[in-house]
């Protein structure tokens, strides 16, 4: 912190690079969490719930669409619901720290309050298949103070890899979080 109590760029150095835990999914991708999630998203693809028209395909079986591993990962039965800060904190995002953000990373402890999207950029390698577990790795692959016309920024690069428990890339997730 700067004599003013004003956050330094040196504040947040020490998570640049940072790598969290490796996190994997608690289960096999089933049919029916599959079925779930695409009546959810409204995807009336039968690539992902038929089967037969699936092994027709070029990839022979049912697999996942594209963004599933984002969503793979559940909050543990009995969790703290993360909007429950909202009680008494009426200015509080909603995230409460969740590791849907984080994916294994030690959450930044900063002075900011307000937490924006900044916006995603993801490379897809494959889908995820009936059957496979997601492994997720994360890193701050950047960390930045930034001055805005309203104050201080800090910008935040999340890049989380998932992949197959036997290594295979499906998608790298780079996310920009914005704090002010």
């Amino acid at each position: 912190m700067s004599a003013t109590g004003q956050p330094t760029s040196a504040d947040f150095d020490r998570y640049r690079g940072m790598t969290g835990r490796t996190l994997v999914a608690g289960m096999p991708l089933e049919r029916d969490t599959l079925r779930r999630f695409v009546q959810a998203i409204m995807d009336t693809d039968p690539l992902y719930v038929d089967a037969v028209h699936a092994a027709g395909t070029k990839f022979g079986e049912m697999v996942a669409p594209p963004l599933y591993p984002v969503h793979a990962f559940r909050p543990p039965i009995g969790g703290p619901d993360p909007l429950d800060v909202l009680r008494t904190d009426p200015d509080a995002d909603g995230s409460a720290g969740n590791d849907g953000m984080y994916f294994g990373l030690t959450p930044i402890d900063s002075p900011f309050k307000r937490l924006l999207n900044g916006g995603n950029e993801i490379e897809f390698f494959r889908c995820l298949a009936v059957g496979e577990k997601c492994v997720a790795n994360a890193r701050y692959a950047d960390v930045q103070l930034k001055q805005g016309k309203s104050g201080s920024l800090l910008l935040v690069v999340i890049e989380t890899t998932f992949s197959t428990e036997q290594g295979e890339r499906l998608l790298v997730n780079r996310q920009t979080l914005i704090w002010r």
